[in-house]
């Protein structure tokens, strides 16, 4: 493993109890040199799909060998598996409930954490992320292959894909979720800017690569249609937008978000996950 590469901790655990610093530690016992970094603790309590997202947008910006621990797990205690995901560049350690949904490949290689040697005694039905999780992810460190704790699996448990259907210069998608700003994420794609105000739009979903292989759009030239009718245009930045009013943008991500410049885009248009959109260019 890469000397460089911490694990990465996700959960929706918050920052008030003592249940991050106690996986911590867990891994400290069993690698105590390891970089460990939060990458967040807010994500909503028990909202996957949100969190499978924040992987995925997370997974470009870290070191190859990189160990992702995933713990949003409402179905902690269930016969829900627990699962080691490795990938070409980074590996991923959680709950088999579609937490991996975006950042499963082809060549993913899958196995179910059902050794013991690689828990805590006695695992709880309740604390999963520092009996089970914590620990694998530590032992991946030390050098365990993912095909010794368990048996490989083959029907990984996927979330259903975000709406995205592409005709004629007019795109469909949906609100995928407000972030902490109030700004509404979509589902249509990743823009990446080619010049001027010409972008390409290539899927971000692995599944919808197969049926489309990515577009050129134009800004000056595209409006998003909201489900009640109204039009927002196409801006740069926040600072383009109108006080009191909304446009779309690319973020950081390369997703297309729907904000308010120094407001909140969800409070001001009532719009909600799920919600259809149209990008008609």
């Amino acid at each position: 493993m890469s000397s460089n590469a911490p694990i990465v901790i996700l959960t929706d655990f918050g920052t008030e109890d003592p249940f991050v610093g106690i996986m911590k530690g867990v891994i400290s016992k069993i690698v105590p040199k390891i970089r460990v970094i939060d990458l967040s603790h807010s994500i909503p309590p028990g909202e996957i799909k949100r969190a499978a997202i924040a992987i995925w947008m997370s997974k470009p910006y870290f070191p190859d060998d990189t160990i992702f621990l995933g713990v949003i797990d409402p179905g902690v205690g269930t016969p829900r598996r627990g699962i080691v995901i490795v990938n070409d560049h980074h590996k991923y350690v959680g709950p088999d409930n579609g937490l991996f949904t975006f950042v499963l490949e082809d060549s993913s290689q899958v196995w179910e954490l059902r050794d013991n040697k690689y828990q805590l005694p006695n695992p709880g039905a309740t604390f999963h992320g520092r009996d089970i999780f914590a620990p694998a992810a530590a032992y991946l460190v030390r050098g365990v292959k993912g095909s010794q704790f368990g048996p490989a699996v083959s029907d990984v448990l996927r979330l259903s894909d975000p709406l995205f259907t592409y005709e004629k210069n007019i795109i469909q998608g949906e609100v995928l979720f407000a972030d902490h700003f109030g700004n509404l994420l979509t589902s249509f794609g990743q823009f990446s800017l080619i010049a001027g105000s010409e972008y390409r739009l290539d899927p971000w979903i692995q599944s919808v690569s197969s049926s489309f292989s990515g577009i050129k759009v134009s800004m000056e030239h595209a409006q998003l249609e909201l489900p009640d009718g109204r039009l927002l245009p196409w801006v740069v930045t926040f600072a383009d937008i109108r006080p009191g009013e909304c446009a779309v943008l690319v973020g950081s991500s390369g997703l297309m978000e729907i904000a308010a410049n120094r407001s909140r885009a969800v409070e001001i248009l009532g719009l909600s996950e799920g919600d259809l959109i149209t990008l008609r260019f």
